[in-house]
């Protein structure tokens, strides 16, 4: 990747995620000796579009944006069916650090999901193990931190978490939050087949 980058015809400051061996950029803060974080969002894609356009770069993928109304509901959609997540920018924004849920022209939308849980093992620090029925089996799917809010489930409760998708081969779930426990919900009902899993696509990427 260091190399790829050293074609680049001019010095830059780029922001983008590390996926494996490929910088995904959607981003740019400097071009040569030009901050560019205040300029409006729409231009600093339309450049960075233009630098990386300019030369060879198989280990740097622009990301994937849209503009008008259309094509941001079928993009929607989209990451929504592949189970991904997305950034909506206002066009007019200038470059703000960081990802908020809420307020702000940036805001990060995750397609999260829920599931419910029976509750293996405790572990340090206010954590507790997933499991869940896969047929006539019992797989981990897990670890998930209780808040100082909710007492620590015991071992065999069900409980139910919040998470962005879970990964087909070790059944575990990715960014789980704790939501509390379920009365309702019978043991033999917290089973595999309630899981969406992260897109084929990005656990061959990552």
């Amino acid at each position: 990747m260091a190399a790829c980058v050293a074609q680049c015809p001019e010095d830059c400051i780029l922001d983008g995620e590390a996926i494996g061996d490929m910088l995904c950029v959607f981003d740019a803060l400097l071009f040569g000796d030009e901050e560019i974080g205040g300029l409006r969002y729409g231009e600093r894609y339309l450049r960075l579009m233009n630098l990386l356009g300019s030369f060879q770069h198989p280990h740097l993928h622009l990301v994937e944006t849209a503009f008008l109304p259309k094509q941001k509901r079928e993009m929607f959609d989209r990451l929504k069916a592949d189970n991904r997540e997305g950034v909506f920018k206002h066009t007019d924004a200038p470059y703000i650090a960081g990802r908020r849920a809420s307020g702000g022209p940036n805001l990060k939308h995750k397609f999260v999901e829920t599931a419910s849980f029976i509750v293996g093992k405790s572990n340090a620090q206010r954590s507790v193990g997933l499991l869940l029925f896969d047929a006539d089996k019992i797989k981990s799917a897990g670890n998930v931190t209780v808040p100082p809010n909710h007492e620590i489930p015991t071992t065999g409760q069900v409980v139910e978490c919040r998470y962005l998708y879970a990964f087909r081969e070790s059944g575990s779930i990715f960014q789980p939050v704790y939501l509390g426990t379920r009365t309702d919900v019978p043991s033999e009902e917290c089973t595999t087949a309630q899981l969406k899993y992260k897109a084929e696509s990005e656990e061959k990427a990552a």
